[in-house]
This record gives structure tokens, sequence and C-alpha cells, in this order.
């Protein structure tokens, strides 16, 4: 891709930033990067490995003489200072999509895409590849837990990758087989409907070489009403009789799910799976998977052994601990009223008594274009107690009447059954902590809900 060249990151510390900086990293690259973030997890393995990252923007680490290229995120203004410093030094600055590109050139692209469960579809599409000893490169936006990090840096054909249509990046990518989760209205800070984003996704398949594939699921309606759209090669995945790989007889426990697929082509049973996490939405997302591994002829023996054997991705419904009066506390990072819908069924099929889910809104355009879903999904649900806080940004500038106390206000006047009620965020969590410790009894299940900060909250009932 590039001669030994030197990489700083702005904002280094986002998950696709970290993942590929690591990338370029194993590759003999000499990486540097910036971010305000505190917490540093996401490139650990680069402050271990000897990278200059710093905390603050504009500084010595930044303005080095020897940096060839400063990449940076769309969360990232083009007018921001340290871009203008770059390009007024005759620095090339390159959006993150642009590197990913160049990562994945050289290799078989593979590209997940859809507006939910392309991380945890990506996650185990690159397990089993890694199992069947393909080393693959894999590029996705969580921590996997098999291997505690967002990326694997291989010398093998494949490279797999999450597409971002947050920014419409994921057209730059050349991608030769493209999976396609499902299509849903999100992202509403860039796109004004859904039509936009269906337009993205279609063109996302279309533009696939001649000799490309791609696996759509057709348990999506928008999909399915625009799969007609689609000019390439299809394959379709899901649980209607429909599909052409197919999941049938499917049965959900608390902890795991079992099913068989089916290819409807031939009319031949491929097997039977099981996979060590719970709900439909990963059903999907394995099956996807397992269209896409048998497209690439990997045995099937390795496809079952790998889908038992993979650990799932951090923040997806995770399970954090049990604290000192026996409630269990899971995880997610479900932001959007489709991903909470499936949170809380879930969640509510685990837990032994109360459900109790503090919620965290993110970004205020979301918030406010989907305000009504969200009411509806909370009210819908049997949550027991729910905890809103204040939304997280994200960089956003806020709107007006656009909080997270006027939705909790709304979501309880149409949830009499729910105790709702209304938390200011403050980075310490010390009023949500101990409201939580107040309300939440033996056997209870404490959910926390929400792209923002509200994980870091575990830690302290556990700590």
């Amino acid at each position: 891709m590039y001669k030994k060249t030197h990489f700083h990151f702005v904002g280094i510390n986002g998950i696709g930033m970290s993942g590929i900086a690591k990338i370029l990293h194993k590759q003999g690259h000499i990486v540097s990067g910036c971010d305000l973030a505190h917490d540093l997890s996401n490139v650990q393995e680069l402050i271990n490995n000897n990278c200059n990252i710093s905390n603050h923007h504009n500084s010595t680490i930044c303005n080095e003489k020897s940096i060839d290229i400063v990449v940076y995120s769309s969360d990232v203004s083009f007018n921001s200072q340290e871009l203008i410093n770059a390009r007024n030094r005759g620095i090339k600055t390159v959006q993150r999509a642009v590197i990913l590109a160049e990562i994945m050139r050289s290799k078989y692209a593979i590209g997940v895409a859809g507006s939910h469960g392309k991380t945890t579809t990506t996650a185990i599409i690159g397990h089993i590849l890694t199992e069947a000893q393909t080393d693959p490169t894999i590029i996705v936006g969580g921590v996997m837990n098999n291997t505690n990090t967002n990326s694997r840096y291989g010398s093998g054909k494949y490279a797999i990758a999450e597409t971002d249509e947050s920014d419409r990046s994921l057209l730059l990518l050349p991608v030769s087989l493209a999976v396609l989760t499902n299509i849903d209205f999100e992202h509403t800070n860039i796109y004004k409907n859904i039509d936009e984003v269906i337009d993205v996704f279609t063109n996302y398949i279309n533009q696939l070489p001649p000799d490309g594939t791609a696996i759509v699921c057709l348990d999506d309606d928008n999909i399915q009403k625009n799969v007609q759209n689609f000019i390439p090669n299809i394959t379709t995945y899901g649980t209607t009789d429909q599909a052409d790989i197919q999941a049938i007889n499917l049965t959900l426990h608390a902890d795991n799910s079992s099913f068989d697929i089916i290819n409807n082509t031939t009319k031949v049973i491929i097997g039977n799976f099981t996979i060590n996490m719970p709900g439909i939405y990963n059903i999907l997302n394995s099956t996807a998977a397992i269209a896409t591994s048998l497209k690439l002829e990997i045995p099937i023996s390795v496809i079952k052994q790998s889908l038992i054997s993979f650990q799932g991705v951090d923040r997806r419904f995770t399970f954090k601990g049990l604290t000192n009066n026996s409630v269990e506390i899971f995880d997610d990072y479900g932001h959007h009223p489709t991903e909470i819908y499936h949170s809380l069924t879930t969640a509510r099929k685990k837990n032994k008594n109360n459900l109790i889910v503090v919620f965290q809104p993110q970004r205020y355009s979301r918030t406010h274009h989907l305000w009504n879903q969200f009411i509806t999904t909370f009210q819908q649900s049997d949550i027991t107690h729910l905890i809103l806080t204040d939304v997280y940004a994200a960089s956003e500038t806020p709107i007006p009447n656009v909080t997270g106390k006027q939705l909790a206000q709304e979501i309880q006047l149409v949830s009499p059954h729910i105790k709702v009620e209304f938390i200011p965020f403050d980075p310490n969590l010390d009023a949500i902590k101990n409201k939580v410790i107040e309300i939440t009894s033996k056997n209870d299940l404490l959910l926390l809900l929400g792209a923002g900060k509200i994980n870091k909250l575990a830690n302290k009932l556990l700590s």
C-alpha cells in the first residue's frame, strides 16, 4: 500500500480509527495520534507498542516533522485547527475510509453493512475465517471478546471489515463480497428519510464488480421491497422460506440459540448450529456469517465449531458481573429503538425478577427524529424501572426541548406500568449509582443502554 509512512490519527480512540491504526502499525508503519478521550482503552495496544498518543490536540506529538499523512474521522471538522495546520505544512489529510480502502484493496475484500448487527456479523465471519486458518485481516467496530481487540492483521487473502454508512464512506471501499443485514432509518444527522438510506445501501450493493456477490437478509422489509433493484449476484438469507439460505427449527434460550440451516435452492439441510448468544437477531447475524462462509467454501465442520467458540463482542448485551446483592449487570451499545427493542426482549427472557434499565440517549438529532419510536419502544416493554439521563451529544449542538428529562416525562405519561425518572448525568455517575443501589434487589437484572458513557456505571457498581 505505502512505503514506510508516519500516519497521525486525529481522534485515534474512536473504534474505527484505532482498528485501522493497529493494522498500519502491524504493517510496519509509524503510528501516532491524539484524542480528547481520557479513556484510551481502544488504543492501549498501540500505547504498549510505544506509539505516541496524546490526549490533547495540537500537542508536540501532533506536530512532529516526520508526519506524512494525517488521518481523520467524520466526527472531526474539516476546519479543525489540527487539520488546518497539517494542510498549511503540506501534509496530506485523508478520511479514515480512504486508508481502510487501501488496506482492503490488496485482498479479497468482504464488507459487512447494515443499520444494525454489522459489528457482530463482521466479528463472527472474522472468527470463522480465523478458525479456518485463512489468516484474515479483520477490522470491526467493537472489541471482539475472543481476541480482546477490534482488529487483526493477517497475511491471508481475505480482509473483512465493518463498513460505515453514517458518513457514506462505505461507498469508498473496494468490496468483492458485500453483506447487508438490514436497512433502517438511522443517522438522522446525515439522512433526511428512509429513502436516502435505501439509496446508499443500494449503491453499495450495485457498485460490486461483475463477479462480486451480495448476501442480503430477506427478513428485512426494506431489503425485501428493494431486492429487485440489486444488480449483482444475490444470495438471500433469513428465516423466511423465500430465502436461499434459511434458518429453520429455531430454539431460543436465555443464554444460547440453536437452529438448522437449509439451502432452499438445493433443498439440502446443511446442518444444525449452536451459538452462545441469545436472541433472533443473533441467529440472523450467524446465518449471514454462515452464508458468507459457504460462499468462501469454508468446511461446515469449521463453521459449526467456530460458532460454538465465538464469544461475542463487547457492549453487545455483555454480562459485566454480579453485584454484592446479586443483581446481574448487562451492558448494551443499543441506541436506536430497533436495537433497544431486541435488547429489552433478551433482557426480559434472562432475568428472574425486576428489570431495571438505565438509558443514555445518544445524539440530539437521533433523539429528535426518532422521539416517538423511543417512546413506543419503552411503552410496549415490561421494564420495572427506567432511568434516563442527559443526551450524549457526540459533538452535536443541542436541539431545544430534546432532552433526556423531557423524554422521561413523555414515556411516563403513556407508561403507567413503568416507574420512569430522570437523573442528570455527571462524570462520576454518583447519583445514578446511588439510585440503582436503592431500587435493586436480589435476582434483578440491570441493563445499561446507550452508545455514550453510561457503560462506566458497571464498574462503579461492581467495585
